[in-house]
């Protein structure tokens, strides 16, 4: 079933329970009336298909809270997992501890200027984790990322494409040429990896309650099988 078609079946499903709906392309607003079997979430709702990752997950909840309304996304069985696993224990990040919080990463690169983009040198896929500020007194935080677990600079290398078309990466500290690759596989094979842009949630969704900013409706077979709110 196409996402439009399980956006619909959804639109069917809170007709039947007395909202009222304002159909757009790529989403509807679905408004409750004096008869309306609520879902289990106050107010206006925002339906949208559900998106494939924590980017437009995040989004979606975002344009949603803008006008004051709940993100209702429609989803299949999977999707609807992965949407849960956004936006719960704990919403809109990776993970976190005692130690701090670990972020999404957006598919944009970080730029290092007229340099080109960002990439530092580990093994794995960096990560960005949010860290006390500096200062044992000091208030505030900053998000610092970690390359093969430890904490690194994400402007020591950048990348960029040369004449012949290849990838060159400069060390940007002693401003040198440290190799040249035909692919981001090959720069990755060699311990060059791209520097991700983080996702932190609060700089899309700015003070709203995450947990309180979205509902979920699981649709297969072609119909609705579970409607649950946050």
């Amino acid at each position: 079933m196409r996402d439009t078609r399980r956006l619909e079946t959804v639109c069917e499903a809170l007709l039947a329970r007395g909202y009222e709906l304002d159909r757009a392309d790529w989403h509807a607003i679905a408004a409750p009336t004096g008869g309306t079997d609520a879902i289990g979430v106050p107010g206006e709702l925002r339906v949208v298909p559900a998106p494939p990752g924590p980017v437009g997950t995040l989004e979606a909840v975002g344009r949603a809270v803008e006008s004051d309304r709940t993100a209702l996304f429609a989803a299949h069985p999977v999707d609807a997992a992965t949407v849960r696993e956004v936006l719960t224990d704990p919403p809109g990040l990776a993970a976190e501890t005692a130690a701090g919080r670990e972020f999404y990463s957006v598919p944009d690169r970080l730029r290092a200027g007229e340099a080109g983009l960002a990439c530092c040198r580990a093994s794995e896929p960096p990560v960005w984790r949010e860290r006390p500020a500096d200062g044992v007194t000091a208030d505030g935080s900053r998000v610092v990322l970690y390359a093969d677990g430890e904490p690194g600079t994400a402007f020591g290398y950048a990348y960029r494409r040369d004449e012949s078309g290849r990838f060159e990466v400069r060390d940007l500290e002693d401003d040198r040429t440290a190799g040249r690759f035909v692919s981001v596989r090959e720069m990755k094979a060699n311990a060059y990896r791209p520097v991700p842009v983080p996702l932190v949630p609060e700089r899309l969704l700015d003070d709203a309650h995450l947990p309180a900013a979205w509902a979920l409706a699981t649709v297969e077979d072609g119909r609705v099988t579970e409607i649950e709110g946050a």
